[in-house]
């Protein structure tokens, strides 16, 4: 089956920079000869229908918009399975720090990170808490047999993961990052800490000493809402904003964004990802979060008075936390 390929060839020749030859391209692509793409440029041999869906995948070109066809209600995703192990996680800390890196080639990239949990560029890799929340991804996101979890005590995650993380956290504080909060994007942490406690998975001094941890990174995370940057020393030229959105509910989604181009990585199960790169798909995020902007509450920058109730209620719930855990009575820190 052949496809009428002026339409598609046309399309990609304005996505191509203007120093690659697109004959090379299109050879390099479909794995065929020069001389086999120059053919199907010139008409001389009909481009097959798969071979324009490789096109059409590898330039995320929407065949259905293109050719005018019905039911253009789908889109291509690029999905992202790995597996529950720290092997998985250095390969997730790389890969999201490659397409970090593939945006910042520009000037203005902007990342919006809708958080469900406290981002992990926040988090120190030297800490007891970095370490507990890759343990608690790794032994408890799926359903692993009790005789197969390492205890947390003899936990030992690889250097080469923990020189990753440090490089992941430092190429997200070369962009301009906006995070967006709930009341609950705390929570997690402080209910993983309370559970595993409480089932003797850590002991009553590393569950403290958690609490310890998450309050000084909340303390560093304000700071840096006051300073809007991330480098609370203000030697860099990214920014730093915080929203606190309490009136429409936050989706976990990571939305990058400049001027050349827009993507969207939806992460899901421990270290996977579903990354979106339509044009349409994309606007309509980049618009719903415009407007999620809208009617948050700002709490970086000149916010004090927001800034101060905001942080406030964070603190008190990892004070309630300790007491708990003092007090060895159930949770109701909320």
């Amino acid at each position: 089956m052949s496809v009428e390929k002026n339409k598609l060839f046309n399309v990609i020749k304005q996505k191509l920079p203007k120093n690659v030859l697109f004959t090379e391209e299109i050879a390099d692509i479909l794995d065929i000869s020069y001389d086999a793409a120059y053919r199907r440029l010139k008409g001389k041999t009909s481009l097959a229908f798969e071979e324009a869906l490789e096109l059409a995948k590898h330039f995320k070109i929407s065949l259905n918009k293109l050719y005018e066809l019905p039911c253009d209600n789908s889109f291509f995703i690029n999905k992202k399975k790995l597996e529950n192990n720290i092997d998985a996680l250095i390969q997730f800390y790389k890969e999201l720090s490659s397409y970090v890196k593939l945006f910042n080639i520009h000037q203005k990239t902007d990342i919006v990170y809708s958080a469900k949990d406290i981002p992990f560029y926040h988090v120190n890799t030297d800490s007891l808490y970095w370490k507990f929340r890759i343990y608690v991804h790794i032994n408890f996101s799926q359903n692993t047999a009790s005789n197969q979890k390492i205890s947390f005590q003899n936990f030992k995650p690889k250097f080469s993961a923990i020189e990753e993380a440090k490089k992941f956290r430092e190429t997200f504080r070369q962009v301009n990052i906006i995070d967006v909060w709930e009341d609950t994007t705390i929570n997690s942490s402080l209910y993983q800490i309370f559970y595993f406690y409480k089932t003797k998975i850590l002991s009553k001094d590393e569950a403290l000493l958690l609490c310890e941890e998450i309050h000084s990174m909340i303390k560093d995370i304000e700071s840096s809402a006051i300073n809007n940057s991330l480098d609370v020393r203000g030697s860099r030229k990214n920014s730093f904003e915080l929203y606190y959105s309490k009136i429409l509910n936050i989706n976990y989604s990571i939305f990058f964004k400049n001027e050349h181009k827009k993507g969207i990585l939806l992460p899901y199960n421990s270290f996977s990802y579903i990354k979106i790169e339509d044009d349409r798909i994309c606007n309509e995020v980049d618009t719903y979060l415009k407007k999620q902007l809208q009617m948050a509450k700002k709490v970086s920058g000149d916010f004090e008075m927001e800034r101060k109730v905001f942080f406030t209620t964070m603190y008190d719930k990892i004070e309630q936390l300790k007491k708990e855990i003092n007090a060895k009575v159930l949770l109701s820190f909320i």
